[in-house]
């Protein structure tokens, strides 16, 4: 049975996927700083596409905590305060905390195995400086970690939580030494979560609250160091 329209209707979402994944990756490289407002008329002129397919491309960014629409401003790319990291950090530490319980109850050594990969590629990459790779290894080892609980419904919350937390974690590539790290504390977690229930619970605990103090303070770094650069007078 033939439905009209349905061939076009795909063709539009992989269009506003598209578009999507282009304004995504300009935020995320902060070529787009957070506050910039994203004129549509312009934007949908550069891309090449309509404004209603931007439009659809905009709903997906907003979904996923890279950008708001404000009253009289239209869309604009969002801006991370230390009380969403507050919040975003709450809300892994729920998930993550049931993750840990899973995996210390039924012990998959596939997993184990991953995150134990993943460990090591978190280590060379701060042997290397390598940025983009720690932070993108990090992410996928608390990914790895919450498929522990076999439930589809956390995986997406969670993320979602980790695609918020992007935006923040993407003004740490500014600068390397501006993370405060030198060292990892992955191989940390990984022995606790081989360990008891207990120890694995208190050490998810500590790991992401120190995440979450070193995120809000590189925010906070960064804030004072763009309003340092604003003209005065």
């Amino acid at each position: 049975m033939a439905i009209d329209g349905l061939g076009a209707s795909i063709q539009r979402r992989s269009t506003a996927e598209q578009a999507a994944e282009a304004v995504r990756q300009a935020i995320l490289s902060v070529r787009l700083p957070p506050g910039t407002p994203l004129r549509e008329a312009a934007l949908a002129a550069e891309l090449g596409i309509s404004r209603s397919t931007l439009r659809e491309a905009a709903r997906t960014l907003e979904s996923e905590g890279l950008v708001r629409y404000q009253m009289n401003r239209g869309i604009v790319v969002a801006d991370v305060t230390a009380p969403d990291v507050a919040d975003i950090y709450a809300a892994r530490t729920s998930v993550e905390l049931t993750a840990a319980d899973a995996l210390t109850e039924h012990r998959d050594p596939a997993i184990y195995r991953q995150l134990a990969d993943l460990v090591d590629r978190i280590e060379h990459a701060f042997e290397q400086d390598d940025t983009a790779t720690a932070l993108d290894s990090d992410r996928l080892f608390h990914a790895t970690l919450v498929t522990a609980t076999g439930s589809p419904r956390l995986r997406r919350f969670h993320a979602q939580l980790q695609q918020e937390q992007r935006l923040a974690l993407a003004l740490a590539e500014r600068s390397r030494r501006q993370l405060g790290r030198t060292t990892d504390d992955h191989r940390r977690l990984l022995d606790a979560l081989r360990g008891s229930r207990s120890e694995a619970r208190a050490e998810i605990t500590a790991h992401l609250q120190a995440g979450a103090a070193e995120l809000g303070r590189l925010l906070d770094l960064l804030a004072h160091h763009d309003e340092s650069e604003k003209p005065r007078g």
